[in-house]
C-alpha cells in the first residue's frame, strides 16, 4: 500500500472512476462527479487530491480545494474537503484516517487558515472538525408586489462576478472559473435539482442576484446570493410569484442581519433554526485570530485580539486577560457565540458584542 500522497496525472482517470462509483454509479446515478466539480477533480488540482494506492490503483481518496478568501477585506486561505471515499474492498483498514492526518499536514503546509467540510461524519469529528454557527430557514410568501427592476434569467457571468467581488465575504473566482462553476452547478446537480440564476439590474448596472435550486415538485431553494439586500428580497418575491413555483425556502446564516430584519416586511415566515450544515476546523489558529482581530478593529473599534496554540489547547489574549479552551469550545465561542463559564469580564463584553463571527459557508457555487 502506497500513500498518503498526491494522485499522479496518469492515475486521475482511475481516481475519477472510484469517485464516480462511490458517489454515483453504485446507486444507479450518472457518473458525473467530474462534471459537477470541474475545477476540483482536474489535472490542475492534482497536488490537493490525496490518495492511498494499491498495485498502482487509487483505492481511497480525500480531496481539497484551496482558495483565497476575502473576509471583510482581510485575506484568509480557506480549504474545502470533498469526495472522501474508499473502494468497498478496502474499507475498515484505517485508510481514511491516514488520509485525514495527511490532509491536516497539507493544509498547514499550504498556509490554510480555515477548513470547511460539507459533511459531519465521525471521521471529521475525530479530526476536530466541529459543527458551528446558526442558520434560520425562511419561507417566502407569494404576494402582489412587482419588482422595480429588470429581472434577467441566467445572465452573463460577468454581472455575477462584479456583484460577487463586492460581497463582504467572498471566495476568489477568476472569471473563467466562475463560468465553469455556473455551468457545472455542483450543488443542484448533486441533489438532482435544476439551477437558475436570477439577476436584477438597471440598464447595464447589476444590482443583485440569487442562485435558485429548482426541485421537480416546484419547490425552490436559495443557496447563493450577492448584491443589495433589499433588491434580493424583491428577486425572492418575483421568484415566489412565478406560476411554476410552489414554495420558496431561503436559509440565512446569523450574520445576514439586514436580510433577517427585512424578512418580516416581505411576510416571510420562519420555518426552523439549526446549526450550519457541515463542519469546520481552524487550521492555523494564530494566523486566523490575527486576521479576525483586524476585522474586529475596523468594524467594531476593538482592541487587538491575539491567539496561539498551547499543546491541545487554544489561547486568546485580550487586553490583560487570557482565555484557554480546547478546540471545540473555542470554535463554539467564535462561531456560535457560546460563552464559556471561565471567560474573563472584558473578553465577555467583547464577544457579547461581536459573536458569533461570520463564517464562510460551503454552499452555492463553491460547494465541494
Amino acid at each position: 500500500m502506497e500513500g498518503p500522497r498526491a494522485v499522479k496525472k496518469e492515475e486521475l482517470q482511475q481516481l475519477t472512476d472510484l469517485i464516480n462509483y462511490v458517489f454515483r454509479t453504485s446507486s444507479g446515478r450518472e457518473a458525473d462527479m467530474h462534471i459537477s466539480f470541474p475545477l476540483f477533480i482536474s489535472e490542475e488540482n492534482l497536488n490537493n487530491l490525496l490518495v492511498m494506492v494499491d498495485n498502482g490503483k487509487p483505492v481511497s481518496h480525500m480531496g481539497l480545494w484551496i482558495n483565497d478568501f476575502s473576509y471583510f477585506g482581510q485575506p484568509i486561505r480557506v480549504g474545502s474537503l470533498g469526495s472522501v471515499c474508499t473502494d468497498p474492498n478496502y474499507r475498515r483498514q484505517g485508510l481514511a484516517t491516514k488520509l485525514m492526518d495527511a490532509v491536516l499536514d497539507h493544509l498547514e503546509a499550504e498556509g490554510v487558515d480555515l477548513l470547511l467540510v460539507s459533511g459531519g461524519r465521525g471521521l471529521y469529528q475525530r479530526a476536530q472538525c466541529f459543527k458551528a454557527g446558526e442558520v434560520t430557514w425562511y419561507n417566502i410568501s407569494k404576494n402582489s408586489s412587482l419588482p422595480r427592476f429588470e429581472i434577467v434569467v441566467n445572465p452573463p457571468v460577468e454581472y455575477l462576478a462584479e456583484l460577487w467581488s463586492r460581497e463582504p465575504m467572498h471566495s476568489h473566482r477568476e472569471l473563467n472559473n466562475f463560468k465553469a462553476l455556473v455551468e457545472a452547478a455542483p450543488l443542484p446537480r448533486c441533489i438532482q435539482h435544476q439551477s437558475t440564476v436570477y439577476l436584477a439590474k438597471i440598464g447595464n448596472a447589476p444590482l443583485a442576484y440569487i442562485q435558485a435550486l429548482n426541485a421537480p415538485n416546484g419547490g425552490v431553494l436559495f443557496y447563493e446570493w450577492a448584491g443589495d439586500r433589499t433588491v434580493l428580497l424583491e428577486i425572492a418575491s418575483y421568484i415566489s410569484n412565478l406560476p411554476e413555483t410552489r414554495e420558496v425556502t431561503w436559509p440565512l446564516p446569523s450574520w445576514e442581519k439586514a436580510l433577517h430584519n427585512l424578512m418580516p416586511k416581505f411576510d416571510a415566515k420562519v420555518n426552523r433554526t439549526e446549526e450550519l450544515s457541515g463542519t469546520y476546523r481552524i487550521i492555523r489558529f494564530a494566523s486566523f485570530i490575527e486576521k479576525i482581530s483586524k476585522y474586529l478593529q475596523e468594524h467594531y473599534g476593538t482592541n487587538e485580539l491575539q491567539g496561539f496554540d498551547e499543546g491541545d489547547m487554544q489561547v486568546l489574549h485580550y487586553l490583560d486577560e487570557e482565555l484557554k479552551l480546547d478546540r471545540k469550545n473555542m470554535s463554539e465561542l467564535l462561531f456560535s457565540g457560546l460563552l464559556p463559564k471561565n471567560i474573563p469580564s472584558k473578553m465577555k463584553s467583547l464577544f457579547l458584542e461581536v459573536a458569533p463571527l461570520p463564517l464562510p459557508w460551503p454552499i452555492g457555487f463553491d460547494y465541494i
